[in-house]
């Protein structure tokens, strides 16, 4: 019986050892707002002239400051310094109920792979490209309503194919411009079959490396593949960072951003500036830039933001917002945003939305 009540003593600790060595986080972000917005589409008439028309609607959004979202990370020590980890989150949309990212059940990143408290980190799976990793740390944040963003990423392979027709041309204007991003060139911010390494920090500089393959090759086609790094410099008041990142849709078709920028906190307020070169396969390169402004008064951000995108072949787009986000405690904020965006490919009309929103973090 002694024997017995040793053996049982002796699996409950090491049990509770072994439980204590890992940790298992559900987390997620439910945001939803009422939006007025109005945008310009472009309709394929019988000339070969695009025709513009206006639309205005007012409804129910989600994820305005951040996408609405659950999911888990999973961490376990293993000793030395190294532990295993994971992350599976799925994206949703709080209006509907129905699953975000074309209705992928786990769209927003799965990964799984070994963290080095020396070393850094190594992931396999779905998850954020390295230029977008520090394109989030512009003023806006990636948010919604930011004007450093576009719509580039929509299009496909057989979206350009389709432009020998004016409707063609017209399906593919829309892709482009939608939204209120006067930046053409944001990508796809998430890289499927990919490995990436994060670096640790070392004195305030660190980097990461994401390459994703294509896993698309056939006997007659080379596979494609997303590419993407960031260098970056955060220490005190300062940030600065550099990233690159190439998007391959087909063997002919590419598109390489390469951003430079950074910020400044001079604790009443925070400045940003940033620049990107973006080159599409054939097109002439497009240059833009964005400058922010954020400035904190007690639980109050009060947020704006230029963005600018000009480029002989896909023109000139100019836009700003301004924001105002009230913290009601770590976890609940309330925001309101309004972004407007004149377009060039949309004979000089803007895109608008005005929105007022909760977001709430567990």
């Amino acid at each position: 019986m002694k024997k017995t009540l040793i053996a049982l003593a002796a699996l409950a600790a090491a049990s509770g050892a072994a439980m204590a060595q890992s940790t298992v986080t559900l987390y997620g972000v439910v945001d939803a707002n009422v939006n007025v917005t109005r945008e310009t589409t472009v309709s394929a008439p019988t000339t070969t002239t695009l025709a513009t028309s206006r639309l205005s609607q007012t409804g129910v959004g989600s994820g305005g400051q951040n996408g609405s979202r659950w999911g888990m990370r999973v961490s376990e020590d293993l000793g030395g310094g190294l532990a295993a980890v994971a992350t599976i989150e799925a994206g949703l949309n709080a209006d509907t109920g129905t699953s975000a990212q074309g209705g992928l059940a786990f769209g927003r990143q799965v990964f799984v792979g070994l963290k080095s408290s020396s070393f850094g980190q190594v992931t396999l799976g779905r998850q954020y490209s390295a230029y977008d990793d520090v394109h989030g740390l512009f003023a806006q944040g990636n948010n919604a309503y930011d004007v450093s963003l576009g719509n580039i990423y929509n299009i496909t392979a057989s979206d350009i194919a389709a432009t020998t027709t004016t409707a063609g041309l017209a399906a593919l204007a829309n892709k482009a411009s939608a939204g209120v991003g006067a930046w053409v060139s944001y990508n796809n911010a998430r890289v499927n079959n990919s490995i990436k390494y994060q670096s640790a920090d070392y004195g305030g500089f660190s980097g990461a490396v994401v390459y994703g393959f294509g896993e698309n090759k056939t006997t007659t086609t080379s596979a494609t593949h997303d590419t993407s790094f960031n260098l970056k410099y955060a220490n005190g008041p300062i940030m600065a960072t550099v990233a690159y990142q190439e998007n391959q849709y087909s063997t002919t078709f590419k598109l390489k951003n390469t951003l430079v920028g950074g910020s400044y906190d001079l604790k009443v307020v925070k400045l940003f500036a940033n620049f990107n070169r973006a080159k599409f396969t054939s097109l002439e390169a497009q240059k833009e830039y964005s400058l922010g402004v954020q400035v904190p008064i007690g639980a109050l951000t009060l947020v704006g933001q230029y963005a600018h995108s000009k480029g002989d072949d896909l023109g000139t787009n100019a836009g700003y917002a301004l924001e105002a986000w009230y913290d009601l405690s770590k976890r609940t904020r309330l925001y309101t945003s309004f972004a407007s965006t004149k377009k060039e490919l949309l004979n000089d009309q803007r895109n608008s939305v005005f929105a007022a929103g909760i977001r709430h973090a567990f």
